[in-house]
């Protein structure tokens, strides 16, 4: 009974975080990170190029008179081949970010944000001295996308995203076997009789979590992979509940199956609110 309280005391700690997944609901928003090198020491404009037809857009900039007009005009004007800045001649649905470019050293960033983050799109840049250059065409394939532009070549690349896969799963991989590990030794068992299926088992499941659900939220955001999370869980309760009442020892199956069930409960919420971090 003493260690059911301590249980149920662990998941108590843990409840705070429902109201943060509650106040989710409007849905993270599509972003995009331009990384710009090898700039000109000089004032330039950085857009995105879109080709679709500017009917019904948003007007995304409403305050034109901090920019200079002889640029500003040169890049409103663009259009080749239906390809059209997106920010100063307008979106639908909205697109954030600023085409200033604060330039330092040869470099600059500029950020975009919103629904209106093309998912395909090139980068343009108009200087002062009215250099235009365009970059390659990009197929953004993350939902927050980072992409490196070299302003010298025009070529343009986004950011792979295994380094995101793979400190993904170290994250959620430790958390979990931190938890586990603790509820664990709660229900009385042996880690030093249990530590070889307690890994594989867990190492297993963090790897179809990675793989299901990460990269649903990497390519469509968290919402989505909130959405997909919940039923996941309960697959990945369902496998470990079965492989921990095989192969831990010590106690009967019973007990291993409510440990397996209790210790997914509260590493799926510390799960929820690594996505939410």
């Amino acid at each position: 009974m003493k260690k059911l309280s301590i249980v149920i005391l662990l998941l108590v700690v843990f409840c705070p975080i429902f109201p943060t997944i509650a106040n989710a609901d409007v849905g993270p928003k599509p972003t995009l990170k331009i990384n710009a090198k090898n700039m000109p020491n000089t004032t330039c404009y950085l857009d995105l190029l879109v080709n679709y037809p500017p009917k019904r857009v948003q007007q995304n900039i409403t305050d034109f008179q901090k920019y200079k007009p002889k640029i500003l005009n040169k890049l409103k004007q663009y259009n080749v081949n239906g390809w059209r800045p997106a920010l100063v001649t307008g979106t639908m649905p909205p697109l954030f970010g600023d085409i200033l470019c604060d330039i330092k050293d040869g470099e600059c960033i500029n950020e975009f944000s919103y629904l209106g983050v093309p998912d395909q799109f090139k980068i343009i840049v108009v200087s002062e001295d009215g250099k235009i250059v365009i970059s390659n065409e990009i197929r953004r394939i993350a939902f927050n996308s980072e992409v490196y532009f070299d302003y010298r070549t025009g070529k343009a690349t986004e950011k792979s995203p295994i380094n995101a896969y793979i400190f993904q799963f170290i994250s959620t991989c430790t958390l979990t076997l931190i938890i586990e590990g603790i509820i664990l030794l709660i229900f009385g068992f042996n880690l030093g009789q249990n530590w070889k299926p307690f890994i594989a088992i867990n190492f297993l499941t963090q790897i179809l979590l990675t793989l299901i659900v990460f990269s649903a939220m990497y390519k469509e955001g968290t919402l989505l992979a909130m959405i997909l999370y919940v039923p996941f869980e309960l697959v990945i309760v369902i496998i470990e509940a079965f492989l921990f009442a095989k192969y831990l020892k010590q106690h009967s199956q019973k007990r291993r199956v409510i440990f397996s069930i209790t210790a997914n409960i509260a590493s799926f919420i510390a799960g929820i609110l690594l996505m939410l971090d």
